[in-house]
């Protein structure tokens, strides 16, 4: 993009409007503050499109990145919202049920290498993020993590961005931690101003495998390896399904049935929908 295409845009933005002409063409372009009043990528391959060309299909036409947090699908006029951490795996899933059970507005969020649009530690593609999203019809806010940026400032930014988009207090920061203190004592101390609730925190893994199990089955979802899992004895790849069997596998390979140490990550997506 030229100097005089990023000028343009920037006095449009600055002035309210919702478009300017573009001066090659003489078309009418949408600004990236009109194109936010959307709440999602319509697939368009808009000039300045907030959302990083998410839902742009042929990758010969995505030519935008995110270069801040932006929150999608959002709507409603709800007074306050739970932001769940959201990887795209299994404990993740298990975490929103529980605030879906309670009846709580739940927005997701997700931060990514801004360079790779990946998840970094979990390997999973922002477009299956928002396909997750998409599949839960619920909001998502996308942030991205550029190198030598600070961690806590890039989500607090997230959260600026959620409070006056969407005029909702947030209520608590919800994470899917299973049994590790030091995690769940970092969050607190990180985010002293909010609530910090781990719904899954102590409870028994036979019950969380069996919620597991449940929710697979009645939202008709696969559950596999997003990242290489080494057993004693071979090492399992990417998309390897975790089942029932894979879990008494790693049990007895003497590793952490639900992978809670960081042994590997799972990525949880509806059958049939086409991955990235």
């Amino acid at each position: 993009m030229n100097a005089d295409i990023d000028n343009l845009h920037l006095a449009a933005c600055n002035a309210g409007r919702n478009t300017y002409i573009d001066p090659a063409s003489g078309y009418q372009v949408l600004t990236s503050k009109a194109l936010l009043k959307q709440g999602a990528c319509c697939g368009n391959s808009c000039r300045h499109c907030p959302y990083g060309h998410i839902n742009v299909g042929d990758p010969n036409l995505i030519k935008q990145s995110f270069s801040a947090p932006a929150l999608m699908n959002w709507s409603g006029n709800d007074e306050s919202v739970d932001i769940l951490f959201w990887s795209g795996g299994k404990d993740s899933l298990l975490a929103l049920q529980h605030l879906l059970q309670d009846k709580k507005k739940v927005i997701l969020l997700t931060s990514f290498g801004a360079l790779t649009s990946r998840v970094s530690i979990q390997n999973i593609h922002i477009k299956n993020i928002a396909k997750q999203a998409e599949f839960l019809k619920l909001p998502l806010c996308l942030v991205p993590l550029f190198p030598n940026t600070d961690y806590k400032t890039s989500i607090q930014e997230a959260f600026n961005l959620i409070v006056t988009q969407t005029s909702a207090q947030i209520d608590r920061l919800v994470f899917g931690d299973l049994h590790l203190e030091s995690i769940r004592q970092w969050r607190v101390d990180t985010w002293p101003q909010y609530l910090i609730h781990t719904p899954l925190f102590g409870l028994p893994y036979e019950e969380l495998l069996s919620q597991l199990w449940q929710l697979q089955k009645t939202m008709d979802l696969e559950i596999t390896l997003s990242s290489e899992l080494t057993m004693p004895k071979e090492v399992l790849a990417v998309g390897t399904p975790y089942t029932e069997e894979l879990v008494q596998q790693i049990k007895e390979g003497g590793l952490d049935a639900m992978l809670e140490n960081g042994e590997a990550h799972t990525l949880v997506f509806p059958k049939g929908w086409k991955k990235y």
